[in-house]
């Protein structure tokens, strides 16, 4: 191999907290170093979340206006043209059309991936978004799913080329995410001797958080029980905080038991508090806070929507229902509430079948095999 390293450009809508964000931070971690140098450019911000980053990273926002921004084509051009880089890999469809800028400049190796679906179109049924994706493919010489469920639908639904297409399930560090005896005990005082249902997203209308927060006030006036000993705690930031706070605030049932934390750079102390971890959204690809937190042996309560079925077990490692069935998640609050030996033992399967099929180090070589190919061949 060549002594200069290879360029990586990583092209993003926005770089701030978040599971995609984790995954590049991850794989920029781990990948071999002395072969790889690596540039994030935003279109719209870049927030402290670099910081996670151990090497040295070019960073580049380019101020996206909102709506249309004709010259935002012009500005990465001239960027392009001036860091040469190797490879581009662009994240989800907001990013994807700009291969076409990456086809003018030259970019020999042009990557996208596809981590999850978007709030306009949480089922990939909208046909312009399909016809978009699919003549931007004639660019690009991979495309990446993280769950089996996206790669078929790439494959047979948008009508990418099979050849094309590669599935990249998202790993983690299970020796980060690991809880010890210690985090036994609930350490803030929000959660003293409580049951404590954690989520931890962006708070935005695809993770459907009015569903989460109307079932957990029904389990309270459902059980007696449940109202005295359980809390939520709510990790993450975004544009339906404000709503959301306002909501817990008009309702008796949620106002002192739900807590918003705000956006944290490291949710593991977070995670140490959870007994059990809930998500509630519309769509997913591989959610990185599931399997973070399942490696945590936190079992969970989840809608199977997405990849989601492809990383739990039902029952085993937690339970999961149909997205929108609000009796079913208010009665899985309670069971899990009141059934200690069951979340405990739903928690160990939990860290096995993270430990056993999401390793960090098999996402890692994969894309580095990607980034090592020249020129799609």
């Amino acid at each position: 191999m060549s002594e200069k390293k290879i360029r990586i450009c990583h092209l993003v809508y926005s770089f701030d907290v978040g599971g995609l964000e984790r995954i590049i931070v991850n794989c920029i971690n781990n990948l071999k170093n002395d072969n790889f140098c690596h540039v994030i450019v935003s279109l719209t911000k870049i927030g402290d979340f670099y910081s996670e980053i151990d090497i040295p990273v070019e960073c580049y926002s380019l101020d996206k206006k909102d709506g249309n921004d004709i010259g935002i084509y012009f500005r990465l051009y001239k960027l392009l043209n001036k860091l040469h880089p190797d490879v581009i890999h662009t994240y989800n469809l907001a990013t994807m059309e700009y291969q076409w800028v990456a086809w003018l400049v030259g970019v020999p190796q042009r990557i996208h991936a596809e981590h999850g679906r978007d709030s306009y179109d949480p089922h990939g049924t909208v046909q312009k978004y399909r016809w978009l994706r699919r003549v931007t493919s004639m660019v690009t010489h991979h495309i990446v799913a993280v769950s089996a469920d996206l790669h078929q639908w790439l494959i047979h639904d948008v009508r990418i080329p099979q050849r094309k297409v590669s599935l990249i399930i998202n790993g983690v560090d299970t020796q980060h995410y690991v809880k010890s005896a210690r985090d036994a005990q609930h350490h803030l005082s929000f959660c003293q001797d409580k049951c404590v249902f954690g989520h931890v997203a962006r708070l935005h209308q695809i993770k459907n958080q009015p569903f989460l927060l109307e079932a957990f006030r029904d389990a309270c006036a459902k059980s007696g029980d449940f109202a005295k000993d359980c809390v939520l705690l709510i990790v993450g930031d975004g544009p339906d905080r404000a709503k959301l706070e306002s909501f817990v605030r008009r309702d008796s049932w949620l106002k002192d038991r739900v807590c918003f934390t705000g956006s944290k750079t490291e949710v593991i102390d977070y995670y140490k508090e959870f007994d059990v971890f809930l998500m509630s959204s519309f769509a997913e690809g591989i959610p990185m806070t599931l399997i973070e937190s399942m490696s945590m042996a936190i079992p969970h309560l989840v809608t199977k929507v997405g990849g989601i079925g492809e990383v739990i077990i039902d029952n085993e490692t937690g339970l999961s229902v149909a997205s929108g069935d609000h009796d079913g998640y208010v009665n899985g609050l309670i069971e899990l509430y009141r059934h200690r030996e069951l979340r405990e033992t739903m928690g160990q399967k939990a860290r096995q079948q993270i430990e056993q099929r999401f390793s960090q180090n098999q996402m890692v070589a994969a894309y580095q095999a990607l980034y090592l190919e020249r020129d799609g061949q």
